[in-house]
């Protein structure tokens, strides 16, 4: 049955009077799921232009009776994570969800595995994204070949929380359009499609 809805955006802004992209994700169950469970998950992320490493990151999460807020910026000078409690030192952090678009420049061979520093609520994890396989998938935007990339590690421990995994689904060509994207958890399963190109 149908959960809830959840959406991720990017498009062009500015922060520090720098052209910069802004991603927006939003994640709400609906009114029958919230007597159980309910979610309100908010994050916005401000991305390098270029490269699209994390420069800033605004989390309002609210989860059952969880609730978390936490805004980091990058220095990039100092090569420092900055939150309210501490600074971490990394090189060139990336947030989560800003690889699936960074993964977009990528030739995304069959085999291929990618390296990340993730940053995400105060703690630094290295992930790697591997091309898994080829598929063919069935949209509202049309029927599109594509190549199925998701997280692996290199230790027992899940890369995603509550025991999850994720894989996302590009176009099998020059744009590399994520046209779907699976988060699998212990309570359920969350799915997005791409149904808007601009």
């Amino acid at each position: 049955m149908e959960a809830g809805e959840a959406y991720l955006k990017i498009q062009n802004d500015t922060l520090n009077n720098n052209n910069v992209l802004r991603l927006d994700s939003k994640l709400k169950t609906n009114k029958f799921v919230d007597l159980i469970y309910k979610i309100r998950d908010d994050i916005t992320i401000y991305l390098d232009s270029k490269d699209l490493s994390l420069l800033k990151v605004i989390n309002k999460i609210n989860e059952g009776s969880y609730r978390k807020k936490h805004n980091a910026t990058y220095n990039k000078k100092l090569k420092q994570i900055i939150n309210k409690s501490k600074s971490i030192n990394i090189d060139i952090p990336y947030s989560p969800l800003s690889i699936i678009y960074e993964l977009r420049k990528r030739m995304l061979m069959l085999n291929d595995v990618y390296d990340y520093n993730i940053y995400s609520i105060g703690k630094i994890n290295n992930i790697k994204m591997k091309v898994l396989k080829n598929d063919y998938i069935k949209t509202s935007l049309g029927n599109f070949e594509s190549i199925v990339v998701s997280p692996i590690s290199n230790t027992q421990k899940p890369l995603i929380k509550n025991n999850g995994d994720m894989k996302i689904w590009y176009t099998n060509d020059e744009n590399r359009y994520p046209v779907k994207i699976e988060i699998k958890i212990n309570y359920g399963k969350l799915i997005l499609l791409l149904n808007n190109i601009e």
